[in-house]
């Protein structure tokens, strides 16, 4: 089919996502049912009919307001649906027209990388391309959330990271763009640190390993905000109404909910110790069983016989991924929390980039990773400069800098591919006893 067919029907298809989205962004963090009721009008709470309910059109139909009440319906709901429909669209050109996006590898020739097996026809890599967009669908449905709430529902990135195991699993090929599938030894990390972090998951269930901040974590500015116009509302209203008022306020004291604990530097570095704990499984056996397999001949065979199998390879690779990109954050949460005293990064974030690494690998994930500040850093100097809250949402800029590393991956790896080959030989002979002066 030429791409004039394909381009509008995923549009629509983009779109329909872009209105499920909607959903999503509101009822969740809300921990409302995604199915029922069916969709309404948030005003007058009438169902909508099936035509108002069409994507991008079914708004400009209506004039942006509700067939019942007149009331306005937020423009928010076809921009959503556009842009979920135009990342489609762009995602496709890319990939199948201009042929960037995910490889198959980067071969290293003397000094020189080159990038090979990219994305031909959605044809023949649709797993890869569909696989990508509920990537982005899920990101973009994080980072509205994360920009209104400061927070990112757990369920959107391991229903990612879950599905992205399956995929990967059964669909991932030697000569795909975008396989995940990996040696003996990445595939060792993976199995030992992942069952490392079972283990700490179910120490952490059964009450053997502490959780951190289990008084609630650290207030964020907005919720310091939101309790400061609480107060001077309370007062405002205490002020105003005599005795009256004071009885109102006096009964209020009494059924208001206890207000979050302010934590000291010294206390919020030690429940960080609390997560280095949890970690401490997932690193030692990942290490241990990567040493056994390498120094070990009978497990190191017995091992690469395993691996050798195409789905054990996917599997494992798609895990080490997400454990890569979970951990990533995850350390740089605990080392800047103990060295600045404040709780540097949120668990979201660690959450969220589980299911990046799951879908893209574990080298894309980190470098999202480290490309994400850059997306971020005009708005960080404007609330510099202008002296407004210093805390950013840092989902939305980890999803942009995700989507410009799932197309530019391979040019970026390309460049860097013959600098990391010969660190990594280097740390071979070292490890090995071969180094010299």
């Amino acid at each position: 089919m030429p791409h004039a067919l394909y381009i509008p029907f995923l549009f629509a298809f983009g779109a329909c996502i872009g209105s499920f989205l909607n959903v999503v962004v509101w009822r969740l963090p809300r921990d409302e049912s995604l199915v029922t009721p069916p969709s309404h009008c948030p005003k007058c709470n009438k169902l909508l009919k099936w035509y108002d309910n069409i994507p991008v059109l079914g708004w400009i139909k209506l004039g942006g307001r509700c067939r019942y009440c007149k009331e306005s319906i937020s423009a928010r709901y076809p921009i959503i649906e556009a842009i979920t429909g135009l990342l489609f669209v762009l995602f496709y050109v890319m990939y199948f027209m201009v042929h960037a996006g995910p490889c198959v590898g980067v071969r290293i020739d003397g000094l020189e990388a080159h990038a090979y097996g990219m994305p031909t026809s959605i044809a023949e890599d649709w797993p890869i391309y569909f696989l990508d967009m509920l990537l982005l669908s899920g990101l973009l449905a994080s980072s509205l959330i994360d920009a209104e709430l400061f927070i990112i529902p757990i369920e959107i990135p391991w229903l990612i990271a879950a599905i992205a195991i399956f995929v990967h699993t059964v669909l991932d090929q030697q000569m795909m763009p975008g396989n995940l599938i990996v040696g003996p030894r990445p595939a060792a990390l993976a199995a030992g640190a992942g069952l490392g972090t079972l283990i700490s998951f179910l120490l952490w269930v059964t009450g053997k390993l502490p959780m951190s901040f289990a008084e609630g974590g650290p207030m964020l500015e907005i919720e310091r905000d939101e309790l400061e116009q609480k107060r001077t509302t309370q007062e405002k209203t205490a002020n105003g109404g005599g005795k009256k008022a004071s009885k109102t306020k006096s009964a209020a004291t009494e059924e208001t909910e206890p207000e979050p604990r302010e934590w000291t530097s010294r206390e919020v570095r030690k429940e960080m110790r609390k997560e280095m704990l949890f970690l401490l499984p997932a690193l030692g056996l990942g290490i241990l069983w990567v040493m056994l397999v390498w120094k070990v001949p009978a497990i190191g065979r017995a091992w690469e016989s395993a691996v050798r199998e195409r789905w054990v390879g996917a599997l494992l690779g798609s895990v080490l991924g997400g454990l890569v990109g979970g951990f990533t954050v995850w350390l740089t949460r605990i080392l800047g929390t103990l060295v600045f005293g404040r709780e540097a990064m949120g668990m979201g974030d660690v959450h969220l980039m589980v299911g990046v690494g799951a879908v893209i690998g574990g080298g894309g994930a980190v470098l999202a990773f480290f490309l994400a500040p850059f997306f971020g850093i005009a708005l960080a100097i404007y609330m510099l400069l202008t002296g407004k809250k210093r805390e950013l949402p840092y989902g939305p800029y980890l999803s942009l800098a995700t989507a410009f590393v799932m197309l530019f991956y391979c040019p970026i790896a390309e460049q860097l591919a013959p600098g990391l080959s010969n660190a990594a030989w280097m740390l071979g002979r070292l490890l090995n006893g071969e180094g010299g002066a």
